[in-house]
């Protein structure tokens, strides 16, 4: 499930609800010495998790949010998660909330209702929030919308409509960038007032973006697929993979670097220092320097990691892996040139970490 693109996604209905691409971290609150483990859960058991590591101790607590509040469930299925302040945001894509929750403790502290198809979350103040969410059934997706939330009642204010299957949006002087993944756009969102500034045209299918130390734009696009709809379902390439970098002082201004072969990147990722970038392909992890102009060949990690995340405070790398989806996963921590160190069994499907 973790190599599908956005529309393989289309095409398989169940799949399209807990399609694992990363967790947004914005505004977060003091470094402590936790890592939020985010795991999907098995899908329609409503088992989501969040388990909660202490770097220090390297201790794990599983399933923080249950053991706070009395055994409850967070949902079906656990995509992302954001923070703010001493709130964590969890959303909870097939049950189609956001789980508000005080931290570090977990104790619930509200929720976020009349949401569809939630997938990605970000704030930019202690008042206003913002989740991607998608529309329509399967094969058939409508334009899909970003929800402007009020922080001090939880509530939805206000949305926008953007392109269809909208995914990992990023805050970033005074707007809002939505990578519409059915779509080759990114919808410019002008924070002050609410509405749709501008739509930049990038590349098939972009999932996820990054900004770099010198202010650019970096957005991984995992191409086209189509697929039979009888057996054996075959898959047919539309369009490569790409990465694009572009100002937003002038996006129309872009280098792109198109993936060789058949296989889909995915998961962009960039470090502390906002100087390297990361991402998966053809089943490995690779680097890539900002200033780089072509694509490197050789990986950074011969693995290939259903969530992956680089701790700000250490520079330690997090890799998820959800061997399937009915058994437990477990994440791997690794040091900065890539050497193991040690590893942790999670519940089913880790697709991501918030390092708070």
């Amino acid at each position: 499930m973790k190599n599908l693109t956005p529309l393989a996604l289309a095409a398989l209905a169940l799949l399209a609800s807990c399609d694992p691409k990363k967790e947004i971290i914005t505004e977060p609150a003091p470094l402590t010495t936790s890592v939020y483990v985010l795991s999907e859960g098995q899908f329609g058991a409503g088992d989501g998790a969040v388990s909660v590591f202490d770097r220090t101790a390297k201790t794990l607590t599983v399933d923080a949010f249950g053991s706070a509040n009395s055994g409850a469930k967070l949902g079906d299925v656990v995509q992302s998660m954001g923070v703010q302040g001493n709130k964590g945001y969890i959303v909870v894509n097939a049950s189609n909330k956001i789980e508000v929750v005080n931290l570090p403790d977990f104790k619930t502290a509200g929720t976020i209702a009349g949401l569809t198809q939630p997938r990605y979350f970000t704030s930019t103040s202690a008042t206003r929030g913002y989740v991607t969410e998608w529309r329509g059934p399967y094969t058939g997706y409508l334009p899909g919308v970003l929800s402007i939330i009020d922080l001090t009642t939880n509530t939805v204010s206000s949305r926008v409509t953007v392109g269809r299957n909208p995914e990992q949006l990023l805050a970033l002087g005074g707007k809002i960038y939505v990578p519409n993944s059915l779509d080759n756009t990114v919808s410019v969102i002008d924070e002050a007032t609410g509405t749709l500034s501008s739509t930049i045209t990038v590349a098939d299918g972009p999932g996820s973006m990054v900004a770099d130390k010198d202010g650019n734009l970096w957005v991984l696009c995992s191409g086209f697929v189509t697929y039979l709809s009888v057996p054996p379902y075959t898959a047919t390439r539309v369009s490569n993979g790409t990465l694009v970098r572009f100002n937003p002082a002038s996006p129309a201004t872009q280098l792109k670097l198109t993936f060789p072969g058949t296989a889909s990147p995915g998961q962009l990722r960039i470090s502390p220092a906002k100087d390297q970038l990361y991402y998966r392909f053809g089943g490995a992890e690779y680097q890539l320097s900002t200033s780089a102009t072509a694509l490197p060949t050789t990986p950074f990690l011969r693995r290939s990691f259903s969530g992956f995340g680089i701790d700000p405070r250490d520079n330690t790398i997090y890799g998820a892996l959800a061997p399937s989806y009915n058994s437990n996963g477990r994440f791997v921590r690794y040091q900065p040139n890539g050497t193991p160190i040690d590893s942790f069994t999670v519940k089913v499907g880790p697709n991501g970490f918030v390092f708070n």
